[in-house]
């Protein structure tokens, strides 16, 4: 049998166009198998990297005290970072403050999450926290008004 480049290109699309997965040719002591490759099937392993707690406190000047129109002569405790704001350090915990509380310098205020890291925002110095001006779970951006402060 003469094996005719033609005739393996009619059957390579006759598994196409039928939907097979093989086609065998047998002719003068000759064996075609033409085989439709299977898409292989790759298995990832997951490995899952523990979850490491940063606690950072990057704070400018510009960003500890800011005025504003809506809050004039107030100081506020600002976002040092994008993120999403929290309270406290997990669901059902109270919360690191509440308004009226008075606060010290380094007490957490809040968490700021960031790319599945718990930042820690902590107080620049001693004083009251007068307003919480987030709502837990909100996403901030770096030098949004987290507290007004006095």
């Amino acid at each position: 049998m003469k094996i005719d480049v033609k005739i393996i290109k009619d059957l390579a699309e006759n598994i196409e166009k039928f939907n097979l997965n093989e086609i065998t040719l047998e002719s003068e002591g000759v064996k075609l198998v033409l085989k439709k490759e299977k898409p292989v099937k790759v298995e990832s392993i997951q490995v899952q990297q523990p979850v490491v707690q940063q606690h950072v406190n990057v704070v400018e000047e510009s960003e500890v005290i800011e005025e504003s129109k809506e809050h004039l002569g107030e100081d506020f405790i600002l976002a040092p970072m994008v993120g999403t704001f929290y309270r406290a350090s997990a669901p059902g915990n109270p919360n690191f403050v509440e308004e009226g509380d008075e606060v010290v310098l380094g007490e957490t205020l809040c968490i700021i999450e960031a790319m599945k890291l718990m930042n820690e925002v902590k107080s620049t110095r001693k004083c009251k926290i007068v307003k919480i001006l987030v709502e837990d779970g909100q996403i901030v951006k770096k030098g949004d008004k987290l507290f007004v402060i006095e």
